[in-house]
Parts: C-alpha cells; sequence; structure tokens
C-alpha cells in the first residue's frame, strides 16, 4: 500500500523515502506521547509493588504528569516563536526519553521518580505542537489535509489501545518497565530523524519568552498545588492530613491570584481570558471539562478495580478497551463532515451524550462477575458516543470565535480538559474509596445479621468459625461492595450523561464555519488531542 502511494507528490522539499521516514517517525512520536497517559493505567498495580508503597503513590505519578502535560500545552507556542518547530521538537523528545529513564532508575527514591515522571509529562505537552508544524512544512500547501488526516490517528487511543499496550509490557512481558525503556529508545531515534531531515523552522529570536515563563511558572505552580491537594485526599480519605490540606489550599489561592494579577497586567498573557465574552467558549468548555471528568473517571476506576476486585491481568483490562478505537476515529470524522454540511453541532453532542448514558447503564447492569467476553460489547457504543461528543463539543466551544483566535481558544480547551483529568485520577479513587467503604457497612451493619446468615449457610452449626472463615467472609464482603460500586458507579454516570444531553440545548444555536480550510484542520487536529 506504501509502494503505490506517490510521496513525491506530497512532499514540498524532501525526496520520498525521506519523507515518508520522517511522516512514520512524527506520526509514531505522536503516538507515544499519547499513550504515555493511558498505557500507564493497567500497570498502576505493578508500579506500587516495584515502589514498595500502596497504590495511591503509583496513581499520584500519573496525576502529576497529566497536570504537568496540560500546562505544558500553555507554553508551547511561545517556545515555538522563539525557538522554531524544529528545535523545540527535538527539545522534547529527548526530554521524554532522558525523564522516562530517569522514571525507571529512581523507583527506590520516591520524589525523584514523581519528579521524573512529572518533567515527562511536561514534554509530552510541549512536543504536540511543534510536532505538527514540522509535518505540515513538509507537505505542499494542497496536501495539508492528507498531513492533519495522518496525523489525528492517534486520536482517541489513550483510551483505547493505551490501557492494552501497557497491560502487555506489565503481564505478557512482565516488566513494566520495559515500556519506559522502549518508549525512550523510540524518542531518541525519532530525535535523531527530525535532526537529520528537518532544516531550521521560522523563528523570531527576540520573540518575548521571560514574561510567559514566568506566568506558565506561577500557573504551573497553582495547578499542581491543587492537584497535590487531591493527592493527599488519596491518602488520607478527606479525613485526615487536615493541616497540610489547608496549607495547599492557602498555597493555591494566593498562586491563582498570583496568576490572575500578572496575567492581567501582561502585554503578553498567558491565557486571554477575553476568549470567555463568547457565550459558547465559556458554557462549552465548562461541560466538556464536567463530562471529561466522567469518562476520565470511569477508565481510571474500571482499569484498576477489575483487576483489584474480579483478578483480571493487566493485559485482560487493557484489551477490554480495544473496542473503543473501532468506532470512535470513524464517528469522529463523520462528525466532522455533518457539521461541515450544516448540521448542528449541538444535534452530535446530544447524540454523542446519550450514546455515553446508554453504554453506561448497559455496563451498571452486569450481575458481576460475568464473563470478560461479554464486558467487550458497551466499549464499542462508548467508542462512537467518545468520537461524537469530542468533536462535537470542539465545534460548539469554538462557534464565532474568530480566526486569530482559534489556535490560543484550543490551547486553553486542550489544558482545561486535561488538567480536569489530572484531578479527576486522584478524585475518582476518593470517591470510590467512601462509596465502597459505605457498601460494606450496609452489608454487615447496623447488625450482623447478613454475615451470621451467611456463616450459617455455609458452615454446620457444630462447627465454630475460625480466623480463615472471618478473613474469607471479609473478603468477601470486601468483593461484593466492589460490584455494587462498579454498578452504582456507571448509573451515576448514567444519569450525568442523560442531564448533558438536554444541557447541551442552552448552548447558542449559532455556528459559523472557519473561512480559512488549513486553519479549520489545524483546529480540529488539536482539539481532538485527547
Amino acid at each position: 500500500m506504501i509502494r503505490l502511494i506517490n510521496w513525491h507528490r506530497y512532499s514540498k522539499k524532501l525526496p520520498a523515502s525521506q519523507f515518508l521516514l520522517l511522516n512514520v517517525a512524527l506520526g509514531i512520536g505522536h503516538v507515544v506521547v499519547v499513550l504515555g497517559a493511558g498505557a500507564f493505567l493497567p500497570i498502576l498495580p505493578n508500579v506500587a509493588a516495584s515502589l514498595g508503597r500502596g497504590m495511591p503513590y503509583a496513581v499520584w505519578g500519573q496525576s502529576d504528569y497529566v497536570a504537568a502535560m496540560a500546562a505544558a500545552f500553555l507554553i508551547a507556542r511561545p517556545l515555538m516563536r522563539r525557538y522554531g518547530a524544529r528545535y523545540t521538537a527535538l527539545g522534547a523528545y529527548v526530554l521524554f526519553a532522558v525523564a522516562g529513564l530517569a522514571v525507571v532508575a529512581s523507583l527506590s527514591v520516591y520524589p525523584l521518580f514523581t519528579a521524573a515522571r512529572t518533567v515527562q509529562g511536561f514534554a509530552a505537552g510541549v512536543s504536540i505542537a511543534p510536532s505538527l508544524a514540522l509535518l505540515l512544512e513538509q507537505y505542499k500547501s494542497h496536501h495539508h489535509r492528507t498531513a492533519t488526516s495522518l496525523w489525528t490517528l492517534a486520536t482517541f487511543m489513550p483510551f483505547s489501545v493505551g490501557p492494552a499496550l501497557g497491560g502487555y509490557f506489565g503481564y505478557v512481558l512482565g516488566d513494566w518497565r520495559l515500556m519506559f525503556a522502549a518508549f525512550s529508545a523510540v524518542m531518541l531515534v525519532i530525535a535523531g530523524v527530525i535532526w537529520a531531515l528537518t532544516g531550521n523552522s521560522a523563528r523570531d529570536p527576540d520573540a518575548p519568552l521571560g514574561r510567559f515563563f514566568g506566568l506558565f511558572a506561577i500557573f504551573s505552580a497553582a495547578a499542581l498545588a491543587i492537584q497535590e491537594l487531591y493527592n493527599v485526599a488519596i491518602l488520607s480519605d478527606m479525613t485526615t492530613h487536615t493541616l497540610s490540606s489547608w496549607w495547599i489550599v492557602l498555597a493555591f489561592l494566593l498562586l491563582a491570584w498570583l496568576f490572575w494579577i500578572a496575567n492581567a497586567g501582561s502585554e503578553t498573557p498567558l491565557i486571554r481570558f477575553s476568549l470567555f465574552r463568547h457565550r459558547n467558549y465559556a458554557f462549552g468548555l465548562a461541560m466538556l471539562c464536567i463530562a471529561f471528568t466522567g469518562i476520565q473517571g470511569s477508565l481510571v476506576q474500571y482499569v484498576l478495580r477489575i483487576q483489584s476486585i474480579e483478578g483480571y491481568t493487566a493485559w485482560h483490562a487493557g484489551l477490554l478497551f480495544l473496542p473503543i478505537f473501532v468506532l470512535s476515529k470513524p464517528m469522529s470524522l463523520r462528525a466532522h463532515h455533518w457539521i461541515h454540511h450544516g448540521y448542528d453541532p449541538r444535534l452530535l453532542a446530544c447524540a454523542g451524550a446519550v450514546g455515553f448514558a446508554a453504554s453506561f447503564w448497559w455496563m451498571g447492569e452486569y450481575v458481576r462477575p460475568t464473563t470478560w467476553e461479554t464486558l467487550l460489547w458497551p466499549q464499542l457504543l462508548e467508542g462512537a458516543a467518545l468520537g461524537l461528543f469530542i468533536t462535537a463539543m470542539n465545534a460548539i466551544i469554538l462557534t464565532n470565535v474568530p480566526p486569530s483566535e482559534q489556535i490560543h481558544a484550543v490551547d486553553v480547551i486542550n489544558t482545561a480538559r486535561t488538567i480536569t483529568a489530572a484531578w479527576i485520577i486522584a478524585m475518582s479513587d476518593v470517591f470510590w474509596d467512601r462509596y465502597a467503604a459505605s457498601a460494606r457497612n450496609h452489608l454487615t451493619t447496623p447488625d450482623i445479621g447478613n454475615a451470621e446468615r451467611w456463616i450459617a449457610g455455609r458452615y454446620p452449626e457444630s462447627v465454630a468459625p475460625g480466623t480463615a472463615w472471618f478473613h474469607e467472609l471479609g473478603t468477601r464482603v470486601t468483593q461484593q461492595a466492589g460490584w455494587i460500586t462498579f454498578n452504582a458507579m456507571f448509573h451515576t454516570l448514567a444519569v450525568c450523561f442523560a442531564a448533558f444531553a438536554a444541557l447541551i440545548w442552552l448552548a447558542s444555536a449559532r455556528h459559523i464555519s472557519h473561512r480559512v480550510d488549513d486553519l479549520e484542520r489545524v483546529v480540529e487536529s488539536l482539539g481532538e488531542d485527547l
């Protein structure tokens, strides 16, 4: 198939073989950075074991990775203006590789582990925009549509391919650290390809960067501060560490206030809050972020709890999400087609929310435990809903945003959506633990009748239950509480998305198609990076 394509027709300068190699390298680099989050989820129990700590400490590193990635979206474009797309991409890929090796090397020193994982997330966030810019630079202008189409093949992979890949390294190969070593090696090879095949990109050595970095430092510190509050909440279940939590809240409020003042007074603000004067931008972004917490939270808890409660391996838990990829991208493409031909994006977003509600309700109706094969079918519906919902919501949010502001608007969308995903990684654990504890209490209190009936039905009256029997009882109660929590979580999410399907009609009906085709395609490509 590759040989049948005349790649020379697409290339602006490079020979066909080098042009194809650069396409493959940038595509793989994009896939690796978006998989860096999703592939880590199923191996969190393995990571916790390697750290010699509980699961919350492994989750801590994951949530910091995603939070740093979110903040990095805002600084990537100023770095590109100053240093050019080539050097920005090179720096990001090399930093990602080095940080990945540092993650593996620092397992015995937990603060270094979390720091390395945070730096890796920053590098991932910085790499995306300059990599797409490099790709477009190599294509003839009338073939930019092909470039953006190839770029978006990685879309939705964190929710589908990522968990399966992580499970493969964690269970089939038996060592999750091999994934980090492989990712680092691949990124260094890609950096070499970029260095060899691309020339200097357009850049402005006099572009202001110091003020951006100051604002970025304050914003990142505020984002990580509130993230640490949620991370501490995992350890304490929001019942202890009160003093530490209050200090973190005070630090966040101070940093947020400093950022607001400094950003408002800057000639080159990191976030242009004037974007929120557009009604659909403010309303749509809030809706998207809230909905995304439900999607991300369900993914995190499903991957983790199906291993700890139902005993699935990391490999089987990861494979469970592959069906999401089957329909997510095709439905996203259809949504783009329908929107470009005048369909109301609110209708598509509503259909996506209804699809989520139906798939979550379906998942919540299983009588657990159930067979692995039967759990696959709702994921197909969830994938179709994901493709429709994300694409339509981006179109709603960007309604009437002027072309000159759309690239920055997409960066803010990605930052807001990703940072809420980071927060819910931690908070979903807190919600799960509290509901599961309530379910356990319901099964065993206010009297011990349930436990007595279970023992009476299992053991003769003449035999006194021993320690092992009470341990088995505790295990059964914990498992049953987990199944109850599973179904309660999915039923709650189904109700929430049914509400989103109704609320989305409060958005403005007016939709203006973008007049600049290249801009539209770039905006759509960046807006779908999950």
